[in-house]
């Protein structure tokens, strides 16, 4: 499908653009290019082309300008330098529910794949958003006044990744429980929401470890775990589990009828599809529930 191969471009710029005003509106440029390879990568029905198609076009109308074509700039290859360099600051330590790989994946994929818009402003724009996803409110999570403080030593429950197979099995045994995002006494808690970072901040490492930054993906693993963590983080009560999704297909034509506000609705499938297909089909089932029951939540 012509427009979705055009996402590759429209995605990354709209990224760069969005990305450099706030951190969380470049996702918009990056549910473009989540759509894109997910095409590209997938053997996909009829059905869901045209569903990414739908909802990525509302994302371009809603934000015309940061999707509008860029003015002409030399592009030079040694810049991408800076946006590896960005994501190594990110895999320090976990901040902002590992964002900056989730994110910046798409870009440094987009910028591989399409060489001529490793120009300056493009650059600029994504290196921008990945600094900005370093810096984040440290009560983000259940019961823990500080999460910058929280180690690998905290995350005794989580067993040590011995490689990368590991992460995703962990990311997806996390998605037993999923409850909805909700506030509870002035506060918003991002329940099923910090599920679904662990799915897209896991497909990050894997992509990282197929271009060769194994440095990165070790820091990267430590901090997923500490993660896994601090997703368990909840209140004693459990308000509204999903215990029964929606649907029990990524593919399912009535998720993909729709037309959603929350780009992660594009992130999540793609992240997830990666995912999955790590795993032999006898465990592939039982994973897709899980993630059926994020995609219940999408709005």
């Amino acid at each position: 499908m012509e427009r979705l191969k055009s996402y590759l471009e429209l995605g990354l710029v709209g990224m760069a653009r969005g990305g450099q005003l706030d951190w969380f509106d470049g996702h918009y440029g990056a549910a473009l290019l989540a759509g894109y390879y997910m095409a590209h990568e997938n053997e996909l029905p009829e059905h869901v082309l045209n569903g990414l198609v739908r909802t990525c076009e509302m994302y371009r109308t809603k934000h015309v300008e940061w999707f509008a074509p860029m003015e002409p700039e030399e592009a030079d290859p040694s810049l991408l330098d800076h946006v590896i360099h960005a994501l190594k600051k990110n895999g320090e330590t976990l901040r902002s529910s590992g964002h900056g790989f989730a994110l910046g994946i798409l870009g440094l994929k987009a910028l591989r794949d399409c060489p001529k818009l490793i120009a300056p402003s493009i650059v600029d724009g994504l290196v921008k958003m990945l600094e900005s996803t370093t810096e984040d409110r440290p009560n983000r999570y259940w019961g823990i006044d500080n999460y910058f403080d929280v180690s690998t030593d905290d995350a005794c429950d989580i067993p040590s990744y011995k490689d990368s197979d590991q992460m995703v099995k962990q990311a997806l045994v996390e998605l037993n429980t999923v409850i909805p995002n909700q506030a509870i006494d002035g506060q918003r808690y991002f329940f099923s929401g910090e599920k679904e970072h662990g799915i897209t901040h896991a497909h990050a490492l894997l992509e990282l470890e197929k271009f060769g930054f194994q440095e990165i993906v070790e820091s990267g693993m430590r901090n997923h775990r500490v993660q896994m963590y601090l997703n368990r983080q909840g209140p004693d009560f459990i308000v509204d589990e999903i215990k029964e999704p929606l649907y029990t297909s990524i593919v399912a034509p009535e998720y993909w009828g729709k037309t959603f506000n929350d780009p992660h609705a594009i992130k999540v499938p793609y992240a997830a599809l990666n995912l999955l297909n790590r795993l032999d089909s006898s465990e592939r089932s039982e994973a897709e529930v899980g993630i059926c029951k994020l995609l219940s939540n999408m709005e």
